[in-house]
């Protein structure tokens, strides 16, 4: 069973959502206009009437009294200011501060001619059918009709009869009018929308094209970024993120071709020796013995090497981790290095405060590292060169450098120094062997401690290997 297309697309699925919003809001506008219209037009009429009625009172007292309509013009001006009552005043439902406008009129007798007028002289008349039609109001004394009160020619006010008659079918446009504009801001803003998610979703169908790429093989792919948003950061993330895949796949395979190349070497000679032994080329004796025995030695030590870093990189490096004397430990493992040193008459010393707080580490995994450190230092320091280890502590950190003055390392070399099988001098490495793993060891036992490792160098200057690691919070 097919899921619907809205379910199934991220811009059908936004659009959908946003025309839900817009129909909310447009209708809740549109019926909140349409009710206060209604109610404020309702109460304007209401006025309206209340204020012709007053006027029509007054007329009818104005008739019984004279008993004609005789000399009526000149007193309409106050009889139309006392029609208007307080509302004339200011104080009415008209607006907001001001009274409503003064209600102009004419006055027609029982036989039509106009006998009154606010807006000029009286004179002409009306018709016996507009006398009779809605647009006149009867003025009646004890139950007799006496006259008409009719709107003026000029006036911008209907009266109460006109407002009545037309009342509902105001209404009624008012409220077509604002389901007309509803509808209208309704299409504008899918319209809007539309544009609005498509440029959101287009960069991500182009991401998703990418990812696909990606994962059928081709570690080319990238996502086009434009902008600065949070669609154009997860572009730039994932274009990032597949460089560093491409890196990785880049390094797996020359990782497979070093090891492939490492255990080549020893395997060839091994193997040599022994057909050359086999076949009676070389005599079956302790020396060739030993030279085959020291390259199953390497052998076993490019195996466990390899294994360490598998170890390190899955998070299972077994360490036994307890409360270590930097002293006493990096006394020791100065004096184990002072007969090789003495060998290559190097200068080995040690410099360090008499007192260090204490680390959390592993004994062994940490001679591991020194013993690395050491090493390098010996294998490529000239004949009666200088090594000398130092200690300090700083910010909660026992820092550990070993310094020399030896050839010293080119600053494109600097840093690739603990990348796995890497070399800068092949020369150098046929001349002193190694297999490119001891600093990518030294490391990742050292990241396993919690501290850190790095490497400083000068050409024809000399070099510093450095680690750190955090003081035991119980020393």
């Amino acid at each position: 069973m097919h899921s619907p297309f809205w379910t199934r697309s991220l811009f059908w699925k936004g659009m959908l959502a946003f025309l839900v919003v817009i129909l909310v809001a447009v209708g809740t506008v549109a019926l909140l206009s349409g009710w206060v219209t209604e109610i404020e037009f309702r109460r304007y009429t209401f006025a309206q009437g209340e204020r012709w009625e007053q006027l029509v009172a007054k007329l009818a007292a104005y008739y019984a009294e004279h008993n004609s309509w005789e000399g009526v013009q000149s007193t309409l001006h106050l009889v139309q200011d006392q029609g208007m009552g307080q509302q004339g005043r200011g104080g009415g439902s008209g607006g907001i501060g001001t009274g409503p406008p003064s209600l102009d009129f004419r006055l027609a007798d029982l036989e039509g001619r106009i006998v009154g007028d606010t807006g000029g002289t009286p004179d002409g008349g009306v018709s016996q059918a507009e006398l009779e039609s809605d647009i006149a109001i009867e003025i009646e004394v004890k139950g007799q009709v006496v006259g008409y009160l009719l709107s003026s020619h000029q006036a911008d006010t209907q009266i109460p009869a006109v407002l009545d008659l037309g009342q509902d079918q105001f209404l009624s446009r008012v409220r077509t009018a604002l389901w007309i504009a509803a509808l209208a801001a309704t299409v504008v803003a899918l319209v809007i929308g539309g544009l609005l998610f498509r440029s959101i979703v287009a960069p991500l169908r182009r991401l998703t094209v990418a990812s696909q790429a990606i994962a059928e093989g081709d570690l080319s792919a990238r996502a086009l970024v434009q902008g600065h948003d949070e669609v154009a950061q997860l572009a730039n993330a994932f274009n990032w993120m597949t460089e560093s895949l491409a890196r990785a796949e880049k390094a797996r395979r020359n990782q497979t071709a070093d090891v492939a190349h490492e255990l080549r070497t020893p395997l060839t000679i091994l193997r040599g020796t022994l057909e050359a032994m086999t076949d009676g080329i070389y005599p079956t004796n302790q020396e060739n013995l030993l030279a085959a025995q020291a390259q199953v030695q390497t052998l076993a030590r490019l195996v466990e090497d390899l294994r360490l870093l598998a170890l390190a990189d899955a998070g299972q490096l077994d360490l036994h981790m307890a409360p270590l004397a930097p002293v006493t430990f990096l006394r020791k493992t100065v004096e184990v290095h002072q007969i090789q040193a003495q060998k290559r008459k190097v200068s080995l010393t040690l410099e360090m405060p008499p007192s260090l707080p204490l680390v959390l580490a592993d004994r062994d995994r940490l001679a591991q590292v020194m013993g690395n450190l050491l090493g390098n230092a010996l294998r490529y320091v000239s004949w009666g060169g200088h090594i000398v280890v130092q200690v300090t502590e700083q910010e909660q950190e026992i820092i550990v450098s070993v310094v020399d003055d030896g050839p010293g390392i080119p600053s494109d070399d600097l840093p690739h120094l603990f990348e796995r099988f890497w070399r800068g001098d092949q020369a150098r490495r046929q001349a002193t062997g190694g297999s490119g793993l001891g600093l990518a060891i030294a490391r990742s036992l050292v990241e396993a401690h919690g501290g850190r490792i790095w490497a400083e160098s000068v050409e024809e200057q000399g070099s510093t290997f450095a680690f750190a690691l955090p003081v035991s919070s119980g020393s």
